[in-house]
């Protein structure tokens, strides 16, 4: 065999090469050629490609019931107040082994009494606000993390409390969208309870209603009218509102009382109005009583307090929420008296 391939290269050669070296040239280049093409198929067939997400096909715009981003929202709020808003953490998990693209997660009111008024972070994450959406450009394969939002709702009928949610989120993956849907818990509107306290000699409405020098006189009596109001925006429950009376200041026994009890506990000078229920919208939760003032020589050319220490508390009905809070002391100023405010200094005889 060896002998035969020799023959036919030494035949070769003095027929061709020999005579022009184009001919070896020609040759020696073709079977170049034929040895890289073979390497070349031999190599491709033993090749075996490990790209990321070779063989997954993420079908367009579709919900997976496993998705390849898992996504958990967790909230501990059963209550919120509108302008307080609710505090809520997402949870995210790449499971894919390449990175999720594009995340934008927004948060929809089933009922549209309600309307999202703002979404805001302070975490320290990749995640931005961009209006009501909240995105994430990237979430490499296998990362995880977690974000604390806040949004705030605003509703149209302050009657109606329950708040049905869910949040949409849509990503990108190998080129494809995928979208998904998650209710998120039911949440309360918190009720809001108003407490207000006045004091007057002289009425909004011109009316006289104390007796005495104004401003108050050192030895001489000068009886004032407080009020005390209470309304709501839905019902609550044992509403208690209570009040000390400083020294030399005595409670009279007029009073107008439009629901509730009244009670003064002389020992410990303190008021105490109760409404087992207060019922919301409605106006007619008002008490009013008379207190009198006899100042002495060492309260001379000061302002007096009238009442002290006010406090109130109610349970909302709905979330069973105990509502707390204080006011600041009525004065002989009379702030909230038109005709007499900053009248209060006692003047000696």
């Amino acid at each position: 065999m060896i002998k035969i391939i020799h023959r036919y290269l030494r035949g070769r050669w003095e027929r061709y090469y020999f005579k022009s070296h184009w001919h070896f040239i020609l040759d020696f280049t073709l079977l170049s050629l034929i040895v890289v093409l073979v390497a070349s198929l031999v190599s491709l067939y033993f090749y075996k490609p490990n790209l990321p997400g070779l063989g997954t096909y993420y079908p367009h715009s579709v919900n997976l019931n496993n998705p390849p981003l898992d996504l958990q929202f967790k909230s501990e709020a059963k209550s919120f107040r509108t302008n307080e808003g609710i505090d809520l953490k997402i949870i995210y998990n790449n499971k894919a082994t390449i990175a999720v693209k594009n995340l934008e997660i927004d948060f929809t009111p089933l009922d549209d009494n309600f309307y999202v008024a703002k979404v805001e972070t302070e975490s320290e994450s990749a995640a931005v606000i961009q209006g009501q959406t909240l995105i994430i450009n990237q979430i490499p394969a296998g990362a995880s993390g977690e974000v604390d939002i806040k949004i705030s709702f605003n509703s149209k009928n302050k009657g109606l409390r329950q708040l049905t949610w869910r949040t949409n989120s849509s990503y990108s993956l190998a080129g494809q969208i995928l979208t998904a849907t998650y209710s998120l818990p039911l949440v309360i509107v918190a009720a809001d309870l108003h407490v207000q306290s006045y004091a007057y000699y002289t009425s909004p409405q011109g009316d006289q209603l104390g007796t005495g020098p104004i401003p108050p006189i050192v030895g001489l009596p000068t009886n004032y009218w407080i009020f005390w109001e209470a309304r709501s925006t839905d019902d609550f429950s044992n509403l208690v509102l209570s009040a000390r009376l400083p020294q030399g200041v005595e409670l009279s026994q007029r009073q107008s009382l439009l629901a509730g009890d009244f009670n003064y506990n002389a020992d410990a000078r303190q008021l105490i109005w109760k409404i087992p229920v207060l019922k919301g919208q409605d106006d007619n939760y008002r008490l009013g009583f008379e207190v009198q003032l006899i100042p002495t020589v060492a309260q001379t050319d000061k302002i007096l307090n009238l009442i002290n220490d006010f406090r109130y508390s109610a349970q909302d009905t709905a979330t069973e929420e105990i509502i707390t809070g204080t006011l600041g002391p009525l004065t002989t100023n009379l702030s909230d008296d038109h005709f007499n405010s900053g009248r209060g200094k006692v003047l000696a005889q």
